[in-house]
């Protein structure tokens, strides 16, 4: 039996070197904010970050690593290269959508682990670009079974929540889509295929986005096989207590970073279930500031000052595989 450490990650604006080559229109876009944001301090952040992923798991550090918030390819591989696990072998697997600040979701994979075998998108159609929803299909090494991993940063709640749910329920409904076409027979698909769909999706589990259209229920016995795209929402039995988020928001928390599974990895007679149990929100002692909250890496153009001792205004959310 083989256990595959998965976490997903939100960066919070790993940004390459404010003078990289970029396209006029994303420069024009940047300009201000990555003011100062020179190679010091992208590489200062890029170490603060890989210094949380080499806590995780007790320090074995996740076989796959799910982020958002970053850059592109290049920012990617100094982060993977940045990561010192014994015995972890890390490559990325990216994807740069059309976002309008240049921001995209990506993998980091342990190649000892996992093998990818290919590497896919789908655009959400927007009048203003946003992030596609990039998944990956992968094989565990030991065992060749293979399961796709979904990565996604839904539409931000900038402005407001009620205004701009309309944008991620969009993003809700090319999120089941993919799932469907994924699981539905006739479209060539596998119905017994193991998907674990993860991401920022700047909504929680109790949101239209995530009820209507991944029909995120709490209950494994409802999850069964539909070519809707059925899932079961791991995070509910910890949206309660002190501080049941990944994100804090003023005063309130927010389980906006989630893990969503099909029945593929639900099913006992699975080559590869999910240990429902295993779930968290992964919030070590140095991360976390007087108020509870993350500890964030601050810009050299922020009005409010430097911080080079932070690391993202998200904490990362971890769960195992079995196989």
């Amino acid at each position: 039996m083989t256990n595959i450490n998965i976490a997903w990650w939100n960066l919070e604006n790993l940004f390459d070197a404010e003078t990289a080559a970029r396209d006029a229109k994303l420069k024009s876009t940047l300009h201000r904010e990555l003011r100062g944001w020179n190679e010091n301090v992208r590489d200062r952040k890029i170490a603060q970050l890989a210094r949380v992923i080499e806590l995780m798991f007790d320090g074995d550090g996740p076989a796959l690593l799910g982020v958002c918030e970053v850059e592109n390819e290049a920012v990617m591989t100094l982060l993977a290269q940045a990561i010192h696990i014994p015995g972890r072998n890390y490559r990325v697997v990216a994807h740069e959508s059309h976002d309008a600040r240049g921001i995209d979701t990506s993998f980091i994979v342990d190649a000892n682990i996992l093998t990818v075998v290919e590497a896919d998108h789908q655009v959400v159609i927007k009048r203003s670009a946003t992030r596609d929803i990039f998944w990956s299909r992968l094989k565990v090494n030991a065992t060749g079974a293979e399961f796709v991993a979904v990565a996604n940063h839904w539409p931000a709640r900038s402005a407001g929540q009620y205004a701009s749910e309309p944008f991620r329920m969009l993003a809700g409904e090319t999120h089941a889509y993919i799932i469907s076409s994924l699981l539905d027979q006739k479209q060539g698909g596998d119905k017994n295929l193991p998907v674990i769909s993860m991401g920022d999706f700047n909504d929680e589990p109790f949101n239209r986005s995530m009820q209507e259209y991944l029909l995120g229920t709490r209950d494994p016995g409802r999850v069964r096989y539909s070519k809707s795209g059925h899932m079961l929402n791991l995070m509910w039995p910890l949206m309660q207590g002190h501080d049941p988020g990944s994100y804090l928001y003023g005063s309130d928390w927010n389980m906006l970073d989630q893990f969503l599974v099909s029945y593929g990895m639900l099913k006992t007679a699975s080559d590869l279930r999910v240990v429902k149990e295993s779930v968290q929100i992964f919030k070590p002692e140095i991360m976390k500031a007087s108020s509870g909250k993350p500890r964030k890496f601050s810009r050299p153009s922020t009005k409010k000052g430097e911080d080079r001792d932070g690391y993202s205004d998200h904490y990362p959310i971890t769960v195992e595989l079995v196989t």
